[in-house]
């Protein structure tokens, strides 16, 4: 019933695009709100679908709503679709403590994100999933991080988060040549801040990474050099 709820307002909105744009725009926004949690719902609450089939049907509500936010032009769907979908991923991990999940989900939305930076330059949909990302992340880090059980996902998924979002900042400016803005530069230095300050601590409290300082420090650098000479 759920499902059928969301597809009905999903074909209604296509039905009303035509006269009716803002409010076609809306109602797409809530089916793919209604997907996303019944999907939830069905998978934590009564186990009608395996964790893989959540994931999947995840990954096809974000791809429909990165579509359907560029094809109507509306932020609003975006906002709606991809980052209220944020409620979702800390309960896909079934309070196992299976951050691969759950991260997994997170770097999905935030991949929808950058494809959208591609096409738009929509600042709030980048600060919004900018400060949960990490915000999540460090609330993982700070409570449930397990050295010998999560020292991989830590790092990888940090070195995700911080190359999706390096390039989300940089993505529409480069690609028409605008200049960056202060609220951009100051962006991108907090962004490199943030994941320099968790790979750190990660590395420090790693047997062979705490001898691998250095070098995660010159390839941080190294990074930042390469891009400054793209920019300018």
């Amino acid at each position: 019933l759920g499902y059928l709820l969301g597809l009905g307002l999903l074909v209604l909105s296509i039905k009303l695009k035509v006269k009716y744009e803002n409010f076609s725009a809306v109602l797409v926004s809530g089916s793919m709100t209604i997907f996303y949690f019944i999907t939830y719902a069905a998978y934590t609450y009564y186990a009608l679908i395996p964790q893989l089939l959540t994931f999947v049907l995840m990954l096809v509500f974000t791809i429909f709503t990165v579509v359907t936010a560029l094809k109507y032009n509306k932020q609003i769907i975006a906002h709606i679709g991809l980052v209220g979908a944020y409620a979702v991923p800390f309960l896909l991990s079934d309070d196992s403590g299976n951050a691969l999940v759950l991260f997994s989900y997170m770097a999905i939305i935030n991949i929808g994100i950058l494809v959208l930076s591609f096409k738009k330059y929509w600042k709030p949909l980048y600060y919004v999933s900018f400060v949960l990302t990490w915000l999540i992340y460090f609330t993982w880090f700070a409570s449930s991080y397990d050295l010998n059980e999560d020292f991989t996902t830590a790092l990888t998924f940090a070195s995700l988060f911080f190359i999706i979002f390096y390039i989300t900042f940089l993505a529409y400016k480069l690609l028409r040549k605008e200049p960056l803005e202060i609220i951009d530069i100051i962006l991108l230095m907090i962004n490199s801040f943030v994941f320099y300050g968790f790979g750190y601590a990660i590395l420090d409290g790693h047997e062979t990474g705490s001898q691998l300082l250095g070098f995660f420090t010159l390839c941080n650098a190294i990074l930042h050099f390469i891009v400054s000479v793209v920019i300018y």
